[in-house]
């Protein structure tokens, strides 16, 4: 099977995809919208070998002292501006969602699949992209409902390697 990069399909009625070829992550700063508020990251593992202190909380109360945790995995939601510089630092798989709205209760990114992930992404909180990038340099799919957004990013993708 080959796999067609820079060519956007219509994988769900009003849902496109793009597959890129290889991007790294500093790529993300041609992707992510700066106008677009927050940035949902999900499948998100901290801490996934060493043993390292720990400050939040379990079970809803302070974590005490000499706490220490590991393979923590999570979701969350940063403004734009605050994930742009972590995008230095990023060295592993992320998933992510642009959106301005942010994410009800409800949507729970494990048990999403298929064209309901993405209605409801674009009726519950206007998504403008998700895309899945491996922490190895690899195949990166995105997908958005706007296809001119689409566009725009093949474009600047082949423009930076050329």
């Amino acid at each position: 099977m080959t796999i067609e990069v820079n060519k956007i399909k219509e994988i769900y009625k009003g849902h496109y995809q793009v597959i890129l070829d290889f991007p790294e992550p500093q790529d993300l700063l041609k992707i992510i919208e700066p106008t677009y508020k927050y940035i949902w990251g999900f499948e998100h593992s901290e801490n996934s070998i060493e043993w390292a202190k720990y400050t939040h909380s379990i079970f809803g109360k302070p974590c005490k002292e000499n706490f220490r945790v590991r393979n923590i995995n999570m979701e969350y939601l940063v403004e734009t501006n605050s994930f742009l510089e972590l995008i230095p630092f990023i060295h592993d798989t992320v998933n992510l969602i642009q959106t301005n709205i942010i994410p009800p209760y409800f949507l729970n990114m494990d048990r999403l699949k298929g064209k309901d992930r993405y209605d409801l992404l674009k009726s519950k909180i206007d998504y403008l992209f998700e895309i899945n990038m491996p922490g190895a340099i690899d195949y990166t799919p995105i997908v958005s409902p706007n296809r001119t957004f689409l566009e725009n990013v093949v474009g600047k993708m082949i423009a930076s390697r050329q």
